[in-house]
């Protein structure tokens, strides 16, 4: 039987699998024919087919290879040896003078092939068929081979430490053929290359010093250790891969000098590869490992070590042979081998982007600690630069650079503190500008790290409160030297304090970044009251007070800290904090920090003022007592503890309404709870302020009058009643029923018109609400950066305008006449002196000369009234936008009250009486999202509505009221089918229409099962006015829905 030859060119295949399985058919169908003229082709066909010029077929016939010459060895009637094998190889791949270029590069490459099979095959390692001998001849064909072409060195030394790595785990390991194989390196000249510096890094370091120590050469590493402390200098110079200058420390003289020739010089390789020298894999391996780590952890106190060594000589011989071997640092190491190599000025481009792949690699490996000494002033400045400009030259490295590190410290959350840290830190070169310098999200990955990661639950909850409280320390430290460097700017005007100082900047940078973290919390649904305390405690000192003695934030920033307090609360106005609410928590601090001599606060309030605050506290107390006392009413107890401690924050930060909203939460309270027989409609009341809230561009306040609004108006009393009745609906739908513009808000808000009326009067700015509002409102959006811009700013702005319209039209008054003025176009009469006068009033005009000044005295005029009547309209323009803005905001809050209301009691009655204001609002509204958003209330929570006798009793008792819930009903219907015939503007409109017909007749039925005959009744009137009006603007869909409906109830009686 002959083997098929075709299985040799199959695995020349450019397809893996069908090399895999060309080799396994040959070596199959060899092992069947067993014929030695057929093992003697394949063994000789297989050598001779390595130095191919198809990279491809080498794999294949290298793979083969392996399998065959194993096969070959270990048969017992062939007679083939290991080190017949090596010789046959080195025969087949002979380099001969006649050679071009190109074939001996495929000559060489073949015979490092044929090597490599021998390895794979582990044959050297098997005693039975190798000995010491053997493995010294392929060691030292190996290192001459390596020694032949440079192109070639790097390829083939790392066959060799493969082989070592391997040979020192295996039965045949001496030291004898371990130094054999150094001295082979050595003899080649390697032992200062990269490549020789990657064999002594293979030998584990507790032996490695030893075996190098009997290595016969002129030079040698200092300590026979490369990683010996006083070797870094030449290390460094063996990394960059150039000739190593400095002469290493001498070692113990050889037996025979003289007999051993000069070792080779290495040749230098020819062209620079992108693909870094294997022996930083080795190097990683070292500084990650046991001896790397503790020579970092050494570093600090090795200078104290020295002193204590030099201070007690001993013998020198006893003194060589028991100090154990120093380690170099790795922060020694990085700062000499890569940072000053690498990413030195002027390095180029190509060293960079060798430190960047290096960067890449360390920061994966090292552990956390550790990871800082990589972030240096030339690394983070190289890195800056390349990743600023999309067309640098290095960009997309230090792009992936970047993200690298995000990536490893998702996947290692011990790195996140200490890379945050390091990017911050100025003294490194990084800062808090890092992002917007780069166009990128680091730190923003770094700080929102929890909101990335993918599984959630699998991190304990001690990790995530300790990161989130880490990340925090290095915000808050970054705020507060960020604070102290400002002082100065502070001194410079002492009697007028700058609405902005020089690092302002930062602090709302740090302010955005805590808000970042905590947001990216929300997903774990954890109990984060430690970290949580410390922020809260940070944000209410600035927030609220200053310090006698110490820097403190400029109004810009008080301002923004004020927000940003609202922002927390708003994230966390859902959690607890030991059973109570975060916000009386904050109150509780304020109270606290108020009694430190150190402290002032910033708002100083008045007798009356101190006097609500002190009521408050009050209430607080009995609040949180009856919450104790009593648990069937504990959810209500809290409701009010938010509405009074919330209440008071705004209090604190000179919030007007908040006066007269405490005094009615007060009352309010001692109604519901003090069991008194005042006829207020303390749900009314409620409402109202829950209205007052969800007006204003607020996310805090809006959370918190959901909160409120689900867990008590829309909750059950003892009694089994709602707290909430129609007169609080009505409050509602007024809003729903109210024109989106300047008459609308006048008519909702001319109370709080005439109360900011009283405060003009007395001086004071009654729009700081607003302002507040608006830049509540930029905290509800995901932006970085807080909105100073309010409200309040518009009518500033005009009166800006005004002013500036003014001086401009006096500066012109006064060239024209002669006058002088400064730059405000004020006039400057203390500056013209008596003669001057005397003089001006000398020089009267005579009539030309007032002739030729009245034609500029008219044109000045006319443009200050133009420019007067531009601003005039502008200002109109936007207080019309604004009210716009402010209803719809309105309307669509109220919407959300009545979509929490419907999920919350899903079958109450009062969810029928919401069908009139939404349609109503449908057809009113030029908005088309909140027609939108009013339309899926009532397909998705009111077309849901199971109305039952049980639920209509529950709010209409007597039979009479409910024949007039009956009458209410049918005068929906027919209100309905009015407006889709009518005044129907969409066809959203007409479907509201009649599925809210849908709804009001089910609801009728299961009250009244004989009032079907009224409702179609109802039905055949307007199916009249459809049919003789061609006005009438019914769609036809309204009849057919009725008529299905019918048809279902009536196969469901059948």
């Amino acid at each position: 039987m002959s083997v098929l030859r075709d299985h040799y060119y199959a695995l020349a295949s450019e397809v893996q699998q069908e090399r895999i399985d060309a080799a396994t058919r040959l070596l199959s169908e060899l092992a069947k024919a067993d014929k030695t003229d057929e093992w003697d082709y394949a063994l000789g066909r297989l050598i001779k087919g390595l130095a191919t010029s198809r990279q491809l077929a080498r794999f294949g016939f290298s793979m083969a290879l392996t399998e065959l010459v194993r096969e070959l060895v270990c048969k017992p009637d062939y007679d083939l040896s290991v080190a017949g094998f090596l010789d046959r190889v080195a025969a087949a791949t002979a380099v001969a003078a006649s050679m071009k270029g190109k074939d001996v590069r495929q000559t060489l490459f073949g015979r490092l092939f044929g090597f490599q099979a021998l390895v794979n095959s582990q044959l050297l390692l098997e005693p039975q068929h190798s000995s010491p001998d053997t493995l010294a001849k392929f060691v030292h064909m190996l290192v001459e081979l390596a020694g032949t072409k440079s192109w070639l060195r790097e390829t083939a030394m790392f066959t060799l430490c493969q082989f070592v790595a391997a040979y020192l785990q295996s039965p045949l390991a001496c030291d004898d053929s371990t130094v054999a194989f150094l001295q082979a390196v050595s003899d080649q000249g390697l032992t200062f290359t990269t490549e020789g510096l990657a064999v002594l890094m293979t030998i584990p370091p507790q032996s490695r010093a030893r075996l190098v120590a009997r290595v016969d050469a002129l030079k040698l590493w200092k300590h026979a250790e490369p990683m010996a402390r006083g070797n870094l200098p030449t290390l460094a110079q063996v990394l960059k891969d150039v000739d190593v200058v400095d002469e290493p420390e001498d070692t113990e003289p050889a037996a025979e000098p003289a007999a051993r020739p000069a070792p080779k010089a290495a040749k230098q390789k020819g062209t620079w590869s992108p693909r870094l020298p294997f022996v930083w894999d080795l190097l990683v391996q070292h500084f990650v490992g046991d001896d790397g780590a503790a020579a970092d952890d050494a570093a600090v106190d090795g200078a104290s070590k020295k002193r204590k060594k030099s201070a007690g000589p001993a013998p020198k011989k006893k003194a060589r042979t028991a100090a154990p071997v120093e380690y170099i640092p790795f922060r020694e190491f990085w700062k000499v081998a890569v940072d000053d190599s690498m990413f030195a000025e002027k390095a180029s481009a190509e060293r960079k982007f060798w430190g960047f792949e290096l960067f890449n690699k360390f920061v994966a490996s090292l552990p956390g600690p550790m990871v800082p000494h990589l972030f240096t002033p030339n690394l983070m400045r190289c890195l800056i630069n390349q990743a600023a400009q999309p067309n640098r030259l290095l960009n997309k490295i230090s792009t992936k650079t970047i993200n690298k590190t995000i990536e490893t410290a998702h996947a290692d959350l011990l790195k996140v503190v200490p890379c945050l840290a390091a990017v911050l830190d100025e003294s490194r070169g990084g800062g808090w500008k890092f992002d917007q310098l780069t166009k990128l999200k680091l730190t923003d990955a770094l700080v929102g790290v929890l909101g990335y990661l993918e599984a959630p639950a699998d991190i304990p909850h001690a990790t995530v409160e300790g990161l989130v409280a880490d990340i925090a320390r290095v915000l808050i430290a970054k705020f507060n030297v960020a604070l102290q460097a400002q002082r100065d700017t502070d001194k410079t005007a002492p009697d007028a304090p700058a609405i902005k100082m020089s690092n302002d900047n930062i602090l709302k940078w740090v302010l955005d970044k805590l808000l970042v973290l905590f947001r990216s919390t929300k997903r774990y649904g954890a109990d984060l009251a430690a970290p949580m305390e410390s922020v809260f405690k940070f944000l209410l000192q600035h927030a609220f007070f200053t310090h006698t003695s110490a820097a403190n934030v400029s109004p810009n920033v008080l301002k923004l800290v004020q927000d940003r307090l609202n922002s927390f609360l708003a994230e966390s106005i859902a959690q607890k904090r030991k059973g109570h609410s975060w916000s009386l928590y904050c109150v509780k601090q304020i109270d606290k920090l108020e009694k430190r001599d150190e402290l002032e606060l910033v708002l100083q309030l008045s007798d009356e003022l101190s006097a609500i605050k002190t009521e408050c506290f009050s209430m607080l107390d009995t609040i949180k007592h009856a919450m104790k006392k009593s648990q069937a009413a504990k959810n209500d107890q809290y409701c009010f503890e938010l509405l009074f401690s919330m209440n008071l924050l705004q209090l604190y930060m000179g919030e007007t309404e908040t006066v007269g909203v405490l005094e009615d939460l007060k009352a309010t309270y001692v109604d519901i709870f003090g069991n008194t027989d005042d006829d207020v409609d303390t749900s009314v009341v409620l409402t109202e302020i829950i209205l007052s809230f969800v007006s204003r561009k607020s996310a805090l306040l809006k959370k918190l009058s959901g909160i409120v609004w689900e867990s008590y108006m829309c909750a059950e009393n003892a009694e089994g009643q709602l707290n909430i009745n129609a007169n609080c609906f009505k409050l509602l739908f007024d809003v729903l029923h109210s024109r989106e513009n300047e008459e609308g808000q006048k008519k909702l808000f001319e109370g709080e018109d005439e109360y900011q009326g009283e405060d003009a009067e007395e001086g004071e700015a009654g729009t700081s609400d607003d302002a507040n509002s608006e830049s509540e409102d930029s905290t509800d959006s995901d932006t970085d950066s807080a909105s100073d811009t309010g409200d309040s700013e518009l009518p500033a702005e005009g009166a800006k305008l005004i002013e500036m319209v003014e001086q401009e039209t006096t500066k012109k008054l006064a060239n024209a006449l002669g006058i002088k003025g400064d730059y405000d176009g004020e006039v400057k009469f203390s500056d013209i002196d008596s003669d001057d006068d005397d003089q001006y009033e000398s020089e009267s005009m005579d009539d030309e000369q007032m002739m030729a000044i009245d034609g500029e005295l008219a044109k000045i005029f006319k443009e200050r009234r133009s420019a007067l009547t531009q601003n005039s309209t502008s200002k109109k323009n936007s207080e019309k936008e604004m009210a716009k803005e402010q209803m719809l905001l309105f309307k669509n809050r109220v919407l959300d009250l009545l979509d929490s209301f419907s999920k919350v009691q899903q079958n109450s009655v009062y969810n029928i009486t919401f069908i009139r204001p939404i349609v109503t609002v449908m057809n009113m509204t030029k908005d088309k999202n909140l027609g939108v958003k009013a339309h899926k209330l009532l397909k998705t929570r009111i077309s849901k509505l199971k109305c039952t006798e049980e639920e209509v009793k529950k709010i209409y008792k007597t039979d009479e009221e409910i024949a007039k819930f009956k009458k209410t009903l049918l005068d929906l219907i027919s209100w309905l089918q009015l407006q889709a015939g009518s005044y129907s503007s969409s066809q959203a409109h007409s479907a509201a229409c009649a599925q809210s017909c849908i709804i009001a007749s089910k609801c009728l039925l299961a009250v009244d099962v004989d009032s079907l005959p009224e409702i179609i009744q109802i039905y055949c009137s307007t199916l009249t006015k459809w049919a003789t009006e061609p006005k009438n603007r019914i769609q036809a869909s309204l009849f057919f829905d009725f008529i299905n409906w019918l048809s279902t109830k009536r196969s469901s009686h059948n």
